[in-house]
C-alpha cells in the first residue's frame, strides 16, 4: 500500500514498497551495522536516560549514518518512491533546497520498507514476566 507524507519542507513524499529482495537487503544491512555497536540502555524511561545511554544512542545513529552499505540499500529501496513526483535517486538531493529532505526521506523509506518484516511477530512474550510455578 502506498503512503503519502508531506515533509516539513512542504515537499510531497510518496512511499512505494521496494521489492522483497531490496527490502531484505536493507534489513540485513542495518542488522549487520548494528551488530558492531555496543548498546547499553538502562531502560526506556526518558527521565532516567543517563550519559551512558546517550552515548550508546549516539553510537547507533552515527554507525547507521556513516554506512555506505546502508546508503546504497536505501537508494535501492527508494527508487520506486517519489519526492515531489520524481523518482528518488542521488540527484534528487543535489539541489541545496532538497538536502534538508534527505534524512527525513531516508527515515521514512527505511521504516516503510522494513516494518513489514516485523508485522507477523508477536514480541509480547519478550516483555511478559515468566509465570511462576504453582507451589506444591
Amino acid at each position: 500500500m502506498d503512503t503519502e507524507i508531506t515533509l516539513k519542507s512542504g515537499a510531497m513524499l510518496e512511499l512505494k514498497a521496494a521489492s522483497f529482495s531490496a527490502g531484505m537487503k536493507l534489513f540485513k544491512t542495518i542488522a549487520a551495522e548494528l551488530k558492531g555497536v555496543d548498546i547499553e540502555l538502562g531502560g526506556l524511561d526518558l527521565k532516567e536516560v543517563g550519559a551512558k545511554d546517550i552515548n550508546s544512542l549516539k553510537n547507533v545513529i552515527f554507525q547507521l549514518l556513516a554506512s555506505d552499505a546502508i546508503e546504497a540499500a536505501f537508494f535501492d529501496c527508494a527508487k520506486k518512491s517519489l519526492h515531489n513526483g520524481q523518482s528518488i535517486v542521488r540527484m534528487t538531493f543535489e539541489p541545496e533546497t532538497a538536502r534538508g529532505d534527505y534524512l527525513p526521506v531516508v527515515w521514512e523509506v527505511v521504516k516503510f520498507n522494513i516494518a513489514p518484516f516485523f508485522s507477523g511477530l508477536d514480541l509480547s512474550s519478550l516483555t511478559k514476566s515468566k509465570p511462576t510455578p504453582p507451589s506444591p
